[in-house]
């Protein structure tokens, strides 16, 4: 996940230097950054996704290990 957090430190300093420089660039440079907008737009929601799919990944093998837990207790008590 550190690497990630890199990629996202890295990109947010990166778009904003160019947000910065932006009122200097052509018209064809401002259709790209509204592209990348886009673009950065969809990267953050799949790192959110990304991040929410690992905590529920963690939960799920949490539970399992609680119920692996009970059926031996309960297998013991049989």
């Amino acid at each position: 996940m550190t690497d990630l957090i890199d990629i996202m430190a890295g990109l947010k300093q990166r778009r904003d230097e160019l947000r910065l420089q932006l009122h200097l660039a052509s018209k064809d440079a401002e259709d790209e950054w509204e592209e990348l907008t886009g673009e950065w737009d969809k990267f953050l929601s799949h790192a959110q996704f990304e991040k929410s799919a690992e905590d529920v990944g963690d939960a799920a093998k949490e539970i399992g290990l609680k119920m692996k837990a009970a059926y031996d207790r309960m297998k013991k008590s049989a």
